[in-house]
């Protein structure tokens, strides 16, 4: 551990320890996600409801396609991170996609 003055001072990976995924599985949203797609969820609240529905609910063809997988990576990193300014940025790559389909609900 580094010294100052004498002093044990932690070390900067040591004084914020990394955020887990466990810690911000719920990362909920500022405002809700609406959609109006058939077969998808109508209300997405959460990071980890983000991830489930381009996993689970879009069918495999679109779930490859980059604008599905870019949104996927950003959700992912906004988890990871815990930083609004990733989240916010991981919702705005959702909304596209989600628009390029037609599935956003106004």
């Amino acid at each position: 551990m580094p010294t100052v003055n004498g002093d044990s001072v932690p070390a900067r990976d040591e004084a914020a320890p990394p955020r887990t995924s466990a810690a911000s599985e719920g990362l909920n949203f500022p405002d809700v996600v609406k959609t109006n797609k058939k077969g998808l969820r109508p209300v997405v609240r959460t990071v980890e409801e983000a991830i489930r529905l381009i996993d689970k609910e879009l069918p495999y063809e679109l779930r490859s396609l980059s604008r599905w997988t870019f949104a996927r990576a950003l959700l992912v990193e906004s988890q990871r991170s815990g930083k609004k300014r990733d989240l916010i940025c991981a919702i705005r790559q959702l909304k596209q996609a989600l628009s390029n389909e037609g599935w956003l609900a106004a």
